[in-house]
């Protein structure tokens, strides 16, 4: 039994490799001790007399062998992600609240790994794309792993070769069918995919249902009502309020060789929308002051008008202070949806493979459904996700935006700018104004011809 005892001892201690290469002899030791593999319970104690003197020596130096030095922890990895200010919730706030366990989570789960989050302006000098311009050239060890931009930058970016392209590198999962139909096209540039879109913006109407019995959605709808619509009139280089509803009834800005073009029939609908609008009081030159929804949320919350267009986060940042309204569409002449999609997308910037491994855990981590669904819902911005947009607890807005969505575009900016676009807005603007509209729109079509 004793012998038994002593061979089941040696075999646990080799079992937890404390033996080592050879065995020497020892002194003389009373007692030995061996911890169990269950900390919890207490050591096994043998009295040397209970071992038999041929096992002792063996027993002895096998416990006189040191334990070998655990291996150090591995290094961590820094991520660097730079944060727009735009897109960074205010102090206090819930979203602010939930954006932090979100990036404390990942610190957990992944302790592996050290991320650095960097708030950046969005726009302008020191923003993010005037830093990744500065110091790709002189200090590209300052540049991120992973940040989040416009659309518009993200097209300037890639561009001037300052962010990766994605085609090759991101998971399917993250840019195919989970996203909303038609959205991956906001992180694409001439067909390679540069950003994950993350936090949507769409344009909608807000409305009153006291003053409309149906969502105001044709033309007629809006005349009829023959109350104020306020919208960014002067949203250059065309509002695009305006441009929308030009499209949905036809209209077209470039012509099959690409060259600027104004379509008759769609223009004069639409200038005559505007024209009897303004007859009917419905529309005023102060529409020109109008470069945003900020302009005139004020009026619409005073009562000074019931129908306005806004951006999603205009509505949802500010919907608790508003009752009784609901969103609808942009009125177009026939009724038909139509909207624009803009948003932030995830790009990444360094060329390192394995800093884009880095970079790909915390993105992956970023656009998990859960987390999408609820900072985009405490923040005010669609996420780009159907199903995280499933998981909104605002089932009635949800739903909206989902069919919303599924209408939206992603123009190109170069077109927004072109002769033909700065047409239609000049058009409009002198309709507005009072200028007959045959006489604008023949001005209008002059001014593309020549």
């Amino acid at each position: 039994m004793q012998t038994r005892r002593a061979v089941a001892l040696i075999g646990v201690l080799l079992a937890l490799g404390t033996l080592g290469g050879a065995l020497s002899a020892c002194a003389n030791v009373s007692n030995a001790t061996v911890h169990t593999a269950d900390e919890d319970r207490a050591p096994l104690t043998l009295a040397s007399a209970d071992i038999p003197a041929r096992n002792a020596s063996v027993l002895i130096a096998m416990t006189a062998t040191p334990l070998p030095t655990p291996s150090p922890a591995p290094e961590q990895r820094t991520i660097r992600v730079w944060w727009p200010d735009e897109l960074y919730p205010a102090e206090g706030s819930e979203a602010a609240a939930i954006l932090q366990s979100q990036f404390d989570l990942f610190r957990q789960t992944y302790n592996s790994y050290a991320v650095e989050i960097r708030r950046k302006r969005s726009h302008g000098p020191g923003g993010i794309l005037a830093s990744l311009r500065t110091a790709a050239p002189v200090a590209p060890g300052a540049l991120p792993d992973l940040t989040l931009m416009r659309r518009e930058d993200l097209i300037t970016a890639a561009q001037e070769g300052l962010i990766v392209p994605l085609d090759e590198w991101i998971p399917a999962d993250l840019s195919g069918s989970n996203l909303f139909s038609g959205v991956r096209a906001l992180g694409e540039v001439d067909g390679v995919l540069y950003g994950i879109p993350y936090a949507l913006n769409a344009r909608h109407t807000l409305y009153r249902a006291s003053v409309f019995d149906t969502p105001p959605q044709t033309f007629a709808d809006v005349l009829q009502a023959e109350t104020p619509y306020l919208f960014a009139a002067n949203d250059a280089p065309v509002s695009w309020t305006v441009l929308l509803q030009y499209l949905a009834a036809g209209g077209q800005l470039v012509d099959g060789k690409g060259a600027a073009t104004l379509s008759p029939d769609a223009l004069q609908i639409v200038l005559e929308f505007y024209a009897e609008g303004e007859a009917r009081g419905v529309f005023s030159p102060a529409l020109l002051d109008y470069t945003q929804p900020q302009d005139y949320w004020n009026a619409f919350l005073s009562g000074e008008a019931h129908l306005v267009t806004v951006e999603t986060q205009t509505y949802l940042s500010q919907r608790d202070a508003v009752q009784s309204v609901a969103p609808s569409i942009i009125p177009t002449a026939d009724g038909e949806p139509l909207t624009v999609l803009d948003g932030w997308m995830w790009v990444v910037t360094t060329p390192n493979p394995d800093h884009q491994r880095q970079a790909l855990a915390f993105l992956s981590w970023m656009m998990r459904v859960s987390h999408q669904s609820a900072f985009s819902e405490a923040f005010g911005v669609l996420p780009s996700q159907v199903r995280a947009l499933r998981l909104w607890e605002d089932r009635a807005y949800a739903d909206f935006a989902r069919a919303l969505i599924t209408t939206a575009i992603v123009f190109p900016e170069v077109r927004r700018n072109n002769v033909a676009a700065i047409a239609l807005q000049n058009a409009v603007a002198d309709v507005i104004k009072g200028v007959p509209p045959q006489t604008a729109l023949d001005e209008a079509l002059a001014s593309v011809e020549s």
